[in-house]
This record gives structure tokens, sequence and C-alpha cells, in this order.
């Protein structure tokens, strides 16, 4: 029987009325927190559904999805060990949760939950552990972008196209990474060119890399017209990327400020170049 919880056609939601395990009943210490703790924990997956959704490249969408799902199905043992089965439980006993199996979950500024210690079901911690597993590789996905901007911005800077090159080619490797795990920026807006995926900004930045290197096989220096045109273009797709990264942070408030500030100036400053300023 399909269950509209995992699939999405249903976002799972917990109130008070609903649990008749002890971790949720009135009066428990923290029981609020993790009353909420379990919702966000539906919100996340619900919205990821929704987003993969959105994805124009069915590669990308596809890979995000077993991202999800792979997180979704984090958990052991017996009982109603991960988000999967904790979907199942909701699903069979019509929307209210009975089983009082719990573990802690440890919060914290950069988690996707920052309440400090919450005590909730297994399942749901798992779930969100998973997450916060995810989130952590994006952050050094990002930090290594944060790094590749700033050299790139340099390397613009003093002429040294052939370092440029090399630059973009970390950047595309470090953006096929972020790809199942962008689970909330399947698109951003680009300018009058409307909505991009990442697939898609990754692509102009491996043509334009493509153009150059052919270029530089065939004879060219790197000071031809069509070459340096093409890496140009090249650059200029890299801001496109910090969107996106951006966008899949959002749900971490305390991360987001981090990578804002992060970027800002690195991406102006290869934005400026690329066009030329």
């Amino acid at each position: 029987m399909p269950n509209p919880y995992w699939d999405g056609t249903r976002q799972a939601h917990l109130d008070r009325s609903q649990i008749t395990a002890s971790w949720g009943a009135r009066g428990t210490a923290q029981s609020g927190a993790s009353i909420a703790f379990v919702n966000r924990a539906f919100e996340i997956y619900y919205q990821a559904l929704q987003k993969i959704g959105e994805c124009p490249d069915p590669d990308q969408s596809r890979q995000m999805l077993e991202s999800l799902h792979d997180a979704a199905r984090t958990g052991w043992g017996w009982g109603i060990s991960d988000l999967e089965e904790a979907f199942e439980h909701l699903h069979s006993n019509g929307g209210h949760w009975t089983d009082d199996d719990t573990k802690n979950y440890y919060g914290a500024r950069d988690k996707v939950f920052q309440r400090g210690i919450v005590t909730a079901p297994v399942s749901i911690v798992n779930f969100m552990n998973a997450v916060d597993d995810r989130v952590s590789e994006l952050r050094t996905v990002m930090e290594n972008y944060q790094r590749q901007t700033r050299d790139l911005a340099r390397a613009q800077e003093a002429g040294d196209w052939e370092r440029v090159g090399t630059i973009l080619g970390e950047v595309k490797s470090w953006g096929e990474r972020a790809k199942p795990l962008v689970w909330f920026a399947p698109r951003v807006e680009r300018g009058v060119s409307g909505a991009v995926s990442l697939a898609g900004a990754l692509g102009r930045i491996h043509t334009g890399l493509t153009t150059y290197t052919r270029a530089r096989e065939a004879g060219f220096d790197s000071g031809t017209a069509t070459a340096l045109t093409a890496l140009r273009t090249a650059v200029g797709w890299v801001p496109v990327l910090g969107d996106f990264y951006g966008k899949a942070v959002e749900m971490i408030p305390g991360l987001t400020i981090w990578f804002r500030n992060l970027i800002r100036d690195h991406t102006a400053r290869i934005d400026r170049a690329s066009r030329g300023h």
C-alpha cells in the first residue's frame, strides 16, 4: 500500500493529541522540544522531496533522491529504527505515534536542529543525524568553494589563465560531489536566462574549460581570443554555484550566516572580473 508520507503527497505532522508515547506526554520535561524536533524532521524530508521534484535534470534528481532515501533508511535493530519505518508506523496507526523507544540528539548551531540535547524517537534521531552528516559534507564542499573562488580571483587578476583553468577543474569536481546533497536547491534564477540547474551550471563551466583546453592542445597560446572568451564564460558561472550552496543551507540559520559572509566578497570579485572590470 502506498505511503503518502514516504512518497511526499502528504507532510507528516504530530501534535500532542496524536502522541501516546511518554516522550510526548504533557508535563514531561522537554516534550515540547521533542515534538518540535520530530516535526522538523518530517518537514525536512517533505520539503526535500518537493524540491527534488522541481529539479530539471534527471540525473541530479536521481542522485538527490538516493541520498535523501539513504538518510531516511539510516538505522538498525529491532523496532522502528529509521524514518521509513516511522512513516509506516504513522500510516498504520492513522497518523498517531505510540512507540516509546527513544535516544538523544545533540543539537548545535551548525546542526539542522539547534536546541541542545533532545530526547526523541530513535528513528527520527537516526534520520536527523544522517542529515547532519550530509550537511557536514556539504560544508566541506563549500569551504573548498571558498578557497577556489579566492584563488580563482587572484589567478584571473594576475592573468594566469593556465592556473584559472586548473582551478575551474577543481570547482567542477567539487560541484559534482555536491550534486546529491543540495536537496533544497535544485534550481536558482540566473538573470534573464531564467532558472538554471546545478548540473547546468557545472555543464557550462565544463564546456568553457573544454574549449579552452582543446585550443591549448591545438597549439594556440593562452591569449587566443576564442580560448579566453570560453574561459571567461566558464569563470562567470562560478558565482552561480554559490547561489546553489547558499540555498541548500537555508534550513540551518547559523550555517547560512557563516556561508553568506564567507563567499560575498569573493563571488563579487569573480563576477566583476568575468565581465572584464
